[in-house]
Parts: C-alpha cells; sequence; structure tokens
C-alpha cells in the first residue's frame, strides 16, 4: 500500500477548489455511516473527537501546509482527515478481511448506542 497524497484527484476524489486544488475526494466515513449530504457529491461525517485530537490535527495541516519540507501538504483539513480515513479503512480490511472490501451494509443508517454484534 502507497501512500497517497492529501486532497491528490486520483482514486475517486471529486472535488476541486476554486484555484483548481484539490479538496478531497468522496467521503468515505460519510458513505459507510450514513452522514449529511452536502454540495459536491461529499458527506459531513457524523463522528466525535476530543478536543486535543481535534486541536492537534488542526495544528497538523496548518503545520504540514507550512513546512517547505513536505513535499505534498494536504490542501485542507477534510482532505487530510479523508485520507486518515481511507488508510484506517484499508489497514482493517486487511488486517480483518483478507484485504477485501466490507459487504455493503443491510441499513442505510447506523444504530446509535452500544456496538452491533
Amino acid at each position: 500500500m502507497s501512500p497517497k497524497p492529501f486532497g491528490d484527484n486520483s482514486g475517486g476524489s471529486s472535488g476541486t477548489g476554486a484555484d483548481g486544488q484539490t479538496t478531497g475526494g468522496s467521503s468515505i466515513l460519510g458513505k459507510l455511516i450514513g452522514g449529511q449530504q452536502v454540495p459536491g457529491g461529499k458527506s459531513k461525517v457524523p463522528a466525535y473527537v476530543n478536543n486535543e485530537l481535534l486541536d492537534r490535527l488542526r495544528n497538523t495541516v496548518v503545520g504540514m501546509q507550512r513546512d517547505p519540507g513536505v513535499l505534498l501538504p494536504p490542501v485542507s483539513l477534510s482532505a487530510f482527515v479523508e485520507a486518515a480515513i481511507e488508510l484506517a479503512i484499508e489497514e482493517a480490511e486487511e488486517q480483518y478481511n483478507g484485504g477485501r472490501r466490507y459487504p455493503p451494509r443491510p441499513h442505510t443508517k447506523l444504530k446509535t448506542g452500544p456496538p452491533v454484534r
């Protein structure tokens, strides 16, 4: 598995910013768990993260954008999050499902509360 650039237009990415730069591809997690639809074929991700982690995320994206040593910095926070989610999904599929995608879930929306068994 090779690293993917943040905001790369390959592999299903669909959006571009006003300057022609890619702003990330389809919202993988939003599609998986049923997020809020937003313009451009994307979905908001219905997830919570603790405040410290969110602050680190923002600092990381800005830091990478400002660091001249980073060859392909994320074009946006969304592009960074999307790339991280895609990597985590691919790792989970590899480790737990023989490298194959999990089959489609039976219901569009996930239930809230305890994990489904």
